[in-house]
């Protein structure tokens, strides 16, 4: 048996065990998926080691041992620097809706104290002056009041004047444990459309994708229409650095490798999942019934044993 150096992973091993169990000697190419689809199509290759996801317009052109794994459809995005997180926080918080809240509150302020220089101006003119700079001193009276501080630098004396503020200090109670319940519910609902946790979260982002895969079938099917297409996840993971695309959509068992090889932390993967598949080895159809009969048992017989879900485990990975 001979293959590239360095190479492993579940695949590996299973195709390692099945031709130790047939006695055959093989050799590996490597190739991106389309020409690994067109070199099975043509029959210039035998088996695919890659895991291809079982479709029907695939089935057309080769064949395919049996299913060894069921995998879905994951997204992997670029881990945001605490900066980039700050801002998402500092953004959210002074959204459209806090803005208007706190318009609407000014307001609210504006009219009570407005109300109590009614009734203080005349009798109280050192504290509720007149003319605008009066109409202020209320707006003041009511904002201290509103929020408990009680500076004491002015209070009603006059009986309409205590009755709006007797009124005002009830109701600024309630308006303020509204809007504090409020805010709370927009930092909330913030928060989860950060966490993006359904692929709709991602309709109007750039995805990548490889080409010719079943997640890009699949995202084509469901009218994700902003996407790009890569022949590699190399070339696919470059753009995700360089902000080309805003996440990547692809297997989850691939996207987890690139996790674990990840040794800088610059990646993310979310838990999402969709587009649920089958994992199987390519066929070249000019292979013998017999052979291709002996390659399906033989992957059902390991996959069957726990040292398959030991190699499973080892790389985080559930056969479900």
């Amino acid at each position: 048996t001979e293959g590239p150096s360095g190479l492993e992973g579940p695949s590996v091993w299973l195709l390692n065990r099945v031709m130790g169990d047939l006695n055959r000697p093989y050799r590996m190419q490597k190739l991106n998926l389309d020409q690994l689809l067109a070199g099975l199509q043509s029959g210039k290759i035998d088996m695919s080691l890659t895991p291809l996801t079982l479709t029907s317009e695939r089935a057309k052109q080769f064949d395919f041992s049996a299913p060894y794994y069921i995998a879905h459809s994951s997204i992997l995005i670029r881990k945001a620097s605490p900066i980039e997180k700050l801002w998402q926080f500092v953004a959210s918080f002074f959204s459209i809706h806090f803005f208007r809240a706190l318009g609407a509150l000014a307001l609210v302020i504006l009219i009570f104290g407005f109300l109590a220089w009614l009734f203080e101006r005349k009798e109280n003119p050192e504290e509720f002056g007149p003319g605008w700079k009066g109409l202020w001193q209320g707006f003041w009276w009511s904002a201290v009041t509103m929020t408990t501080v009680g500076y004491g630098d002015k209070s009603p004396r006059t009986a309409g004047g205590r009755i709006v503020a007797l009124v005002w200090m009830f109701t600024a109670i309630i308006i303020i444990s509204g809007f504090t319940a409020g805010i709370a519910s927009s930092l909330t609902v913030n928060q989860l459309s950060w966490s993006q946790n359904s692929i709709e979260d991602f309709k109007d982002k750039m995805l990548g994708t490889i080409s010719n895969s079943g997640t890009e079938r699949w995202l084509d099917r469901n009218f994700y229409k902003k996407k790009k297409s890569y022949a590699s996840l190399e070339a696919m993971q470059e753009a995700l650095v360089d902000k080309d695309i805003d996440a990547i959509a692809y297997d989850r068992p691939l996207l987890s490798e690139m996790i674990r090889m990840d040794s800088l932390g610059k990646f993310e993967l979310l838990p999402i999942s969709y587009n649920s598949q089958f994992y199987a080895m390519g066929l070249n159809r000019a292979l013998e019934d017999s052979l291709e009969t002996q390659i399906s048992t033989l992957i059902l017989e390991n996959i069957e044993g726990m040292d398959w879900k030991v190699v499973l485990s080892e790389y985080n990975l559930t056969n479900k």
